[in-house]
């Protein structure tokens, strides 16, 4: 986690001055908000072992599942802009998979999904505006669950996002979105099967689908 905030601060620490040093454009609205839901979608899967030695054939299974997003953002030019996207916090359950799959639900957790992004808008479609952006994905974890293993622990992590969406402006304030995100992100976890230590390293990889509505203020 301090490695993570290590990372966020030294990320703002560089890019502030750059940004500053863009001019906003010509009107007000240089700020905005997208809320709405997010449908988050993992291809996932993991290398086990059990007292140090591989389970061949082991994995996890996480089920597809959706939480409610915000995302604050600032446009620097009519093309340019930076946001940062929040989900709420959701709780998960982890299952075995392959040869573990017998073994039901391994554990779960409660994690806060984050994104920080630069965007570039396309601005000749009118009210219709595309965007595609890319930048660092974070995953805190803040809290644990036991089910077939005990102790379990999942790590945070830091990976990377590319996205592409677009606004579609009723009014010069007020729109709706869709994007979709997909991110590159593994983790570690650790726990206790039978009383034997288990380690993994987790691949997560989710993609998500999300829509709901923006407003420019």
């Amino acid at each position: 986690m301090k490695s993570l905030a290590k990372f966020a601060c030294l990320l703002s620490v560089v890019a502030m001055p750059a940004l500053e040093a863009v001019p906003a454009h010509a009107d007000d609205s240089n700020f905005f908000v997208r809320f709405g839901s997010g449908t988050i979608m993992p291809s996932e899967g993991a290398k086990i072992t059990a007292g140090g030695a591989p389970i061949d054939g082991g994995t996890i299974r996480l089920k597809n599942h959706t939480t409610g997003t915000i995302e604050f953002g600032y446009n620097f030019t009519p093309n340019l802009s930076a946001s940062f996207t929040g989900g709420y916090p959701p709780t998960i359950d982890i299952y075995g998979g392959g040869v573990l799959a017998g073994l039901g639900r391994l554990g779960g957790m409660t994690y806060g999904p984050a994104t920080l992004t630069a965007q570039y808008r396309f601005t000749d479609f009118g009210k219709f505006q595309p965007y595609v952006g890319a930048g660092p994905l974070f995953m805190f974890v803040f809290d644990n669950k036991d089910g077939a293993m005990s102790d379990v622990k999942v790590k945070p992590a830091l990976g990377a996002a590319i996205q592409v969406g677009f606004d579609y402006m009723v009014t010069e304030k007020w729109g709706i979105y869709v994007d979709f995100k997909k991110s590159y992100l593994r983790t570690k976890a650790t726990g206790s099967l039978g009383g034997a230590p288990v380690s993994a390293d987790v691949r997560l990889d989710p993609a998500v689908i999300g829509a709901g509505l923006t407003f420019r203020f």
